[in-house]
């Protein structure tokens, strides 16, 4: 499959789908560590499940934003072989475009009336 270049293709980002590239940002993980890794990145406030983690790497792998990594050579669990994977520039660019579209939405609600910048229409404040 040939996946699109351009970063904004991918976007909007499920909010799942942003957490796990931005869990695999710094090192390569295998599955059950991007669980724990976006649980304590959100500080408990988001936690995923390993059905929802493992679609999300297949389809990720498959648009060519994540790519196996071998296994570091610290692991050595003695159970079956951990598949961990690494986010490619592709999906570091994608990651950063979402970020940028996320932070854009942000600066609009601190515009509007959610921010306290505008007289809300509810209170009357600054209605004309």
């Amino acid at each position: 499959m040939n996946a699109p270049r351009d970063p904004g293709a991918y976007l909007p980002l499920a909010p799942h789908s942003f957490q796990i590239l931005l869990a695999f940002l710094d090192e390569d993980l295998h599955g059950y560590a991007v669980i724990k890794e976006v649980e304590a990145r959100s500080g408990g406030k988001t936690v995923l499940g390993t059905s929802t983690v493992y679609a999300a790497i297949k389809r990720m792998v498959g648009d060519g934003l994540l790519v196996d990594a071998p296994a570091p050579p610290r692991e050595a669990s003695g159970g079956p072989r951990r598949r961990y994977y690494r986010i490619t520039e592709l999906g570091r660019r994608v990651a950063r475009a979402e970020g940028a579209r996320i932070s854009e939405l942000h600066e609009m609600a601190e515009r509007s009336s959610l921010g306290g910048h505008r007289g809300s229409a509810a209170t009357g404040e600054g209605v004309a």
